[in-house]
């Protein structure tokens, strides 16, 4: 008999990671379209949550009209079960404990975040041609950071002749950008800001304020790939009339598909004896 799994909210991936685990688990879903009666199963053997969904106090379920609390999901867990998530906080680990769960982060699967990364990549690229009106390949773009993000997009468009200049606050971030090509500079000394024809931010942290922002030309585009508190000001871009979109979780929103199945291909591999579930 298949052990059950229930994947509770999500985006659109989550409802392709359903169709991914479908062969090898009884698959139940709650929280978006053409998911199986969640009445018909008592506990599951294995719950998936959707990335940050533990980024409040409620499940992240854009679908659903109620709030679902964050913690009732684990009711639906049976004891000694497994878990799956992203960005679990320390007080639903604690939970989880109590009920002598296996969990496994998705962002300790460092190759499904290095792969997630490219997407958001691909998804920063359309963001970027949709939003100017130049050839991607006589932009001057700047990215803040240098993370895995970072560094996928700085290779996604550094490959189709954008100019990249990275501003990180770490000399080893510098060093490696300078080191495959790019400009880099600290993030208090950036020069020739009102050169840029469009900014990406990827540092969960506000380093990027009005006075800066006051040097952008006022046809700059800026993408903000953060999580919260974001890394721009916001009040100010808008005071500014500048061109702001904050664009979390594009993986799911341009590459719902392949971003769907490679969580179930995570989730697969912890599963037949991985060592990433803790």
């Amino acid at each position: 008999m298949k052990n059950t799994l229930l994947i509770m909210g999500g985006d659109k991936r989550m409802e392709y990671c359903a169709k991914g685990l479908s062969k090898d688990f009884s698959v139940y879903t709650y929280g978006f379209s053409g998911s199986r009666p969640i009445w018909e199963l008592k506990q599951a053997d294995i719950l998936v949550l959707p990335y940050l969904s533990l980024s409040g106090e409620y499940l992240n379920a854009p679908e659903l009209s109620q709030k679902i609390p964050a913690v009732s999901a684990l009711d639906m867990l049976k004891y000694g079960g497994t878990l799956f998530g992203g960005g679990l906080n320390e007080e639903f680990l604690s939970y989880c404990a109590e009920r002598d769960a296996k969990v496994f982060d998705f962002f300790a699967d460092e190759d499904l975040t290095l792969k997630n990364a490219r997407l958001t990549a691909e998804g920063a690229l359309e963001l970027i041609l949709k939003n100017t009106d130049s050839a991607l390949y006589c932009q001057k773009i700047l990215i803040l950071g240098f993370g895995r993000v970072a560094c996928a997009c700085a290779d996604v468009l550094g490959a189709l002749g954008a100019r990249i200049t990275v501003a990180a606050r770490s000399e080893n971030a510098r060093a490696k950008a300078l080191g495959l090509g790019y400009s880099a500079f600290e993030i208090s000394d950036i020069p020739g800001l009102s050169e840029f024809d469009a900014v990406i931010n990827t540092v969960p942290a506000r380093i990027f304020g009005r006075d800066k922002l006051e040097r952008l030309k006022n046809c700059v585009y800026i993408l903000d790939l953060a999580s919260k508190p974001y890394g721009i000001d916001e009040k100010a871009a808008g005071e500014l009339s500048l061109r702001y979109e904050i664009a979390p979780g594009l993986p799911g929103k341009t590459a719902p598909k392949t971003a769907g199945y490679l969580i179930a291909d995570s989730v697969r591999e912890a599963l037949n004896g991985g060592d990433k579930l803790g």
